[in-house]
């Protein structure tokens, strides 16, 4: 069988969305380097220490375990006193949306390094990370490679974050979203509508910031902004993907895991097995957040109506949309008795049963 491609290939996605076990399938592939998070602003301080104590097992965040930590590739990168060599915290999430032309030799330089890491061991390099949806196009351009974009249901998507709050505060990830909707030049009527300002100093700061600021807004501002980066990322990178997988569908059509998987291995060379695959159970409503209300008040804000319905690569984030947050039934004066029909109908079925 033949090696796989030397060429970089590319996993972006949001939080919560399946980055984790695609770039675990990856990593079992003995010809494939594979990164986790390579954008995450930790690397900047790593130590062989914290490698070790950065395991599955021990995160809190339900990933399944393979037996190494998750940032085990990066051992070998370190630089003498601490974190990876060419690595800044800025990377993180300043810059989300890069500009396609945009300069940053800092940028290009590390992620050449670890590139250049994986081919010396003769392995395909795979950067799986949560933070570059905004910067596909600036990546390709400058590093070429195959571009996979991961999406996901985007309520399913922001309970994730919801569900993991220990206390009635964001979490790190709402936090990460309010950050770079305060930040973004093409989200700046969204951050006006709810209040967000562009916070000042390094990226703790500025998530500090947020989070005193937010700590105790309603959940619906908490959704409407993930709704607005999420809306955002995804019709920034379509158009720029090779290869775009639903990951609802992933885990629950064994066909559709079977043709992406052969759809990867023609791109890329890497022969991926999804047969593991399972979509988790669905996150119960535990916040009261009129999704669709929010969510059509922050496209509207954001002047996205057209973008969304336009022909062409974005048609998968508008079906996402659409099928996340459907129309309810008009709430005509009948609406009621027809509820009521179809109650007494379903109880009148068993009772013959």
């Amino acid at each position: 069988m033949p090696r796989p491609s030397s060429a970089p290939i590319f996993v972006h996605s949001g939080w919560r969305c399946s980055s984790t076990y695609v770039w675990r399938r990856f990593r079992a592939v003995p010809e494939v380097m594979a990164y986790y998070e390579p954008w995450h602003e930790q690397l900047a301080t790593l130590t062989p220490e914290r490698i070790a104590r950065e395991r599955p097992e021990t995160s809190g965040l339900r990933h399944p375990t393979d037996g190494l930590p998750y940032l085990h590739e990066f051992q070998d990168l370190l630089a003498p006193q601490s974190g990876v060599h060419g690595f800044e915290t800025r990377l993180a999430l300043d810059d989300y949306f890069q500009p396609v032309d945009q300069e940053d030799p800092g940028q290009a330089a590390y992620v050449e390094t670890l590139i250049a890491a994986a081919r010396r061991e003769d392995r395909t390099p795979v950067l799986a990370c949560c933070r570059t949806l905004g910067r596909v196009g600036w990546l390709r351009r400058r590093f070429g490679g195959t571009h996979i974009v991961l999406i996901r249901d985007p309520v399913q998507q922001w309970r994730s974050f919801y569900s993991l709050r220990k206390r009635p505060r964001p979490t790190y990830f709402e936090l990460c979203q309010y950050v770079i909707l305060s930040e973004a030049a093409s989200g700046e009527a969204g951050a006006r509508r709810l209040g967000l300002t562009a916070g000042r100093g390094d990226l703790f700061e500025r998530i500090q910031a947020v989070r005193k600021q937010l700590k105790r807004a309603p959940a619906r501002v908490s959704f409407a902004a993930f709704l607005a980066v999420y809306v955002l990322s995804y019709v920034t990178a379509l158009p720029r993907a090779d290869l775009v997988i639903d990951v609802d569908r992933l885990g629950t059509d064994p066909q559709y895991a079977r043709t992406m998987a052969t759809a990867i291995e023609v791109l890329t060379g890497v022969k991926l097995d999804f047969s593991d695959c399972r979509t988790p159970a669905p996150h119960p409503s535990k916040a009261r957040v009129d999704y669709r209300k929010e969510a059509v008040a922050m496209i509207e804000a954001l002047d996205l109506s057209a973008a969304l319905t336009a022909q062409g690569p974005v048609q998968t984030l508008y079906r996402k949309l659409v099928k996340a947050l459907p129309e309810r039934e008009a709430a005509t004066p009948w609406a009621w008795v027809l509820a009521f029909w179809r109650e007494q109908s379903a109880k009148l079925g068993l009772a013959q049963a």
